[in-house]
């Protein structure tokens, strides 16, 4: 038989293992499931970031595709023949067929070839060409022809010092001196003519008319007026590009004119009888630079003129004919300037002209106060209709002594090809 005593102190010792056998047991497995479930968890989060990763691969794959094909689409004209459909995804977008673009300036850099639609590159081109033309830093392309129909008026107000004699421009005095004001407006019309040729060269020829007022102020508070018109010297010059910019060089462009003694001729012009023409010829030589950084053209230029000597007939005191040489100063000049793209169809200049006119002579002998120095500021905006119709408007301001004090001119450029 067992003891009662021995079996009463065993039970609860069973029972302490068993609850210990218990824990034991149990602790693993809630541990166990926890860990099961984090897992589960974690698995979930990267199940749904890899379908993120998905998505987000696929539309940077649809939108690299739409890229290429606006690329395309820009960069190549499209063929009249038949209209091109372009994939955009669930349906096609049908683009109308677009003629090829007129023939464009031999000069212009590929900054303003980005894509940008062919019909806006045509306006963006014509904005800056106009300008550049000006300058003498753009040529035509062969068989291309440039209209340039333009009105200018010159203002210009200056203390003069003569009654019996006249003043040849910038000054000589001949006759009884004493001191006068003038007032000069000057209307001047002008149709210039420019032709591509071929090997990057352009021939341009100007034929101006102009009709002027003057009025003479002098100091016992008299006055008087003269009016007349007529055409003025034609000039003829030749441009040719002898160098290419590349990368951060510009474009490189010389040109040569001369100016003939086609207009009223200022030694035989009476009292009362206002000349329109210089009365000598003269040549002129020039150098141009012009650099694009999109948006904006950049441009400079340094320019020489020889002008000729002339045997003119000058009265005397007395009255009678004396036949003198007098020889005008030659002049060198400088400009520089930009032209800034406002939209498709306008643009926006700013330049500076400067002058420098050596002293004019009279028998080989220098005339006193001859010399001229004449600067102006000149702000200019160029408006395209189309490709091949431009209006240019400018305004200069005189900022030296010698110069007109008010420049104003606009113009209609026409262009085609024959």
């Amino acid at each position: 038989m067992s003891d009662p005593k021995k079996a009463r102190h065993g039970a609860p010792q069973c029972a302490l293992i068993l609850a210990i056998a218990f824990l034991a047991a149990s602790v693993p497995r809630s541990a166990q499931c926890q860990t099961a479930g984090e897992i589960e968890r974690l698995q979930e989060e990267i199940s749904t970031r890899d379908a993120l990763i998905e998505k987000l691969v696929t539309r940077v794959d649809e939108l690299e595709g739409r890229m290429e094909q606006i690329e395309a689409r820009d960069m190549h004209a499209v063929t009249p023949a038949a209209a091109v459909e372009v994939p955009t995804g669930e349906d096609t977008r049908v683009m109308e067929p677009q003629s090829q673009p007129e023939a464009a300036p031999q000069s212009l850099t590929a900054e303003l070839d980005e894509p940008a639609g062919e019909e806006q590159n045509r306006l963006i081109r014509s904005a800056f060409e106009q300008t550049l033309i000006d300058r003498g830093g753009l040529l035509l392309q062969p068989r291309t022809f440039n209209i340039d129909p333009s009105f200018t008026y010159v203002h210009s107000s200056a203390e003069n010092v003569v009654i019996d004699g006249f003043t040849v421009f910038p000054v000589l005095v001949i006759g009884d001196i004493v001191s006068e004001r003038v007032d000069r407006d000057l209307f001047l019309g002008a149709v210039t003519f420019r032709f591509g040729l071929p090997w990057d060269s352009q021939l341009e020829a100007r034929v101006p008319f102009g009709r002027e007022r003057l009025r003479v102020f002098s100091a016992d508070g008299g006055s008087s007026s003269f009016r007349d018109s007529g055409g003025g010297d034609v000039s003829l010059s030749m441009s040719h590009q002898i160098f290419r910019g590349r990368e951060t060089w510009p474009d490189v462009l010389v040109s040569a004119g001369i100016n003939f003694d086609s207009g009223t001729n200022p030694f035989e012009a009476d009292e009362d009888e206002i000349f329109t023409g210089s009365g000598y010829r003269s040549a002129n030589l020039s150098l141009t630079g012009v650099k694009v950084v999109d948006p904006v053209v950049y441009f400079w230029g340094l320019s020489y003129t020889y002008n000729d000597s002339t045997e003119q007939n000058f009265e005397t005191r007395t009255g009678d004919p004396v036949r003198r040489r007098f020889s005008a100063g030659d002049t060198w000049g400088f400009n520089i300037g930009m032209a800034i793209a406002l939209n498709f169809n306008s643009s926006l200049s700013f330049a500076y002209d400067q002058q420098f006119t050596a002293k004019s002579k009279l028998d080989g002998e220098a005339i006193p106060g001859s010399y001229a120095t004449t600067g102006v500021f000149s702000i200019g905006s160029t408006y395209s209709f189309t490709d091949r119709i431009t209006a240019d408007v400018k305004v200069g301001i005189g900022v030296t002594q010698d110069s007109p004090d008010l420049i104003f001119s606009i113009s209609f450029p026409l262009r085609g090809q024959f």
